[in-house]
């Protein structure tokens, strides 16, 4: 840790005060993205968590619901299905009752029908005797009623001969009155109209009298006003002598400023024809400029709506790129863990081989290229010779990787050696173990019969519990194996099968004590170098 640290401040001491700091700046910018990266995911994560738990509790949440409907309907339906009990025999009750008052009601209709027709016979008997009374009484009442009438006209007429005799008596008497107030009535008239005439030839005579006083008064006060005008003109006349020559003087100056004065009238009229001129111009000019205003306003209201539609666009692109460039964050970030996903499994590859190297023979180790990257290495470069072009193995890729097909097709064959070595184990172990049972069998039968012999069986199932360390074979997965297509298979290239152990030893003087022992390798054992179903590569 020393060292490094040395080593890095080394590095910093060298560098400049801008690359130190844009060092600085980049393993800052590094660590900013890194943890923002971590951010974005964990922020993903928790958001699909919530939106996964929401969606649970929606359906949760529905289930109970329509649990909790489908109680609620039940409990409805009992209390509907007791309701229409109750109503059922309510009904049947409420109708026994109906049906008891219709009888009793039918009962009291046919007795009151009988009281009823009784009643309407003598009542139509009495009926018929008050129409016979009323009638009779009727005709005695009309006969006094004609005699009454003829009584009533005969006076009538007596009554209107005298009143037609009384009215034209009155009538004569009215006009004789009328007469005599119609000649009254004109006499008062006429002295009337009289006396009003005299009146008014009175009121005349006097009126004139009093006019000619009055026109005499006036006449006197208007001679003294005007004695004492002309005193007062001769006074004023002899007072602006002296101003007369000014006036002749003034007259003059106004006659010239007269002059003066329709000259510039004349001169002002043909300024106003000009400012009409000038005016119609302007107003042309106006309306000129007005339109060309009006065109570049539009012209501007469009190349604000393109502007605001290039702003859209760009901001759309921007925000596309973002998401972009989000994505591509989190794709990069996702591959360099592939990657690095890949390199472990490439270097537990690298170190399972190595392993493996270590526990080859001499003849395994002895690979040689196959037939076809041979075949490519010698066309390429007779190619190459005949073309006159030097291949450069730092630029030469296709070479590198041709050269990486040897190593992969020796890869491959070492994976198939160790599958069908794990296949033979397997059938050993098979073997092994059959051949394990059965002496567990005769192991068993012995300490029985060596029980029985001493008189006590207690311990067996106890010795049988424990099981030596020897017998804890770790899992291995079952392989599928096919022999007919890996050369490497055969029985002539295959090693000699190492001698099996004795299963158990008898030692004289001794007891006999069971010795089992799977005989496994370490490779069998290891859980770090088995891991999955193992398939063999297929050498065509």
């Amino acid at each position: 840790m020393g060292k490094k640290g040395k080593g890095k401040g080394n590095k910093l001491a060298k560098m400049s005060e801008e690359e130190r700091a844009r060092y600085l700046q980049m393993r800052a910018d590094q660590e900013e993205e890194t943890r923002r990266r971590k951010m974005q995911l964990i922020s993903m994560y928790m958001k699909n968590k919530l939106k996964r738990e929401d969606a649970f509790g929606r359906l949760n949440m529905a289930k109970i619901n329509q649990e909790w409907r489908s109680i609620l309907r039940q409990v409805k339906i009992q209390e509907l299905r007791r309701e229409i009990v109750d109503v059922e025999t309510f009904f049947q009750e409420a109708l026994k009752r109906k049906d008891q008052v219709i009888h009793r009601l039918i009962a009291h209709i046919e007795s009151t029908e009988d009281m009823y027709a009784n009643l309407q016979q003598s009542h139509m008997e009495n009926i018929t005797k008050i129409v016979d009374t009323h009638r009779e009484r009727i005709e005695f009442l009309r006969r006094i009623y004609e005699d009454d009438k003829q009584a009533v006209l005969s006076e009538w007429e007596q009554d209107s001969a005298g009143f037609k005799d009384m009215h034209a008596q009155k009538q004569q008497q009215l006009e004789c009155v009328f007469y005599q107030l119609e000649e009254t009535t004109d006499t008062g008239i006429r002295d009337n109209h009289e006396r009003f005439l005299d009146r008014c030839e009175d009121l005349k005579s006097g009126m004139q009298l009093q006019l000619e006083q009055i026109t005499s008064r006036g006449e006197a006060r208007l001679e003294k006003l005007w004695q004492e005008y002309q005193s007062v003109l001769a006074g004023y006349c002899q007072h602006i002598e002296g101003f007369y020559s000014e006036y002749v003087d003034l007259k003059q100056r106004d006659e010239e400023a007269a002059l003066q004065i329709s000259q510039q009238t004349h001169e002002i009229e043909h300024l106003v024809d000009q400012l009409a001129n000038l005016r119609l111009v302007s107003e042309e000019f106006y309306n000129k400029q007005q339109g060309q205003v009006e065109q570049r306003q539009s012209i501007k209201q469009q190349l604000t709506e393109r502007l605001q539609e290039l702003r859209t666009c760009v901001e759309d692109e921007m925000a596309r790129d973002h998401q972009s460039f989000k994505l591509m964050s989190v794709e990069s970030y996702n591959a360099l863990e592939f990657l690095q996903e890949t390199v472990g499994k490439g270097e537990i590859l690298i170190q399972l081989s190595a392993v493996c190297a270590k526990m080859e023979t001499e003849r395994e180790r002895m690979f040689q290229l196959p037939e076809i990257s041979r075949e490519i290495i010698e066309i390429r470069e007779m190619d190459d010779q005949q073309a006159g072009v030097s291949s450069d193995p730092a630029t030469d890729l296709l070479k590198d990787e041709v050269g990486v097909v040897p190593q992969m097709d020796t890869f491959w064959r070492r994976v198939n050696n160790v599958a069908v070595d794990v296949a033979c184990l397997k059938q050993q172990k098979r073997r092994l173990e059959s051949e394990n049972a059965q002496l567990k069998a005769q192991l068993q039968d012995y300490l029985v019969n060596l029980n029985i012999a001493n008189g006590s069986n207690s311990h067996i199932h106890q010795y049988l519990a424990r099981r030596p360390k020897s017998m804890s074979v770790d899992r291995v997965s079952r392989l599928q194996l096919q022999p007919k297509q890996v050369r490497s298979a055969l029985p002539t290239g295959r090693r000699p099968q190492a001698p099996t152990p004795p299963t158990f030893h008898l030692h004289s003087g001794r007891s006999r004590v069971p010795a089992f022992e799977a005989n496994f390798t370490n490779v069998v054992r290891s859980r770090t170098l088995v891991r999955g179903r193992v398939e063999l590569a297929r050498m065509d």
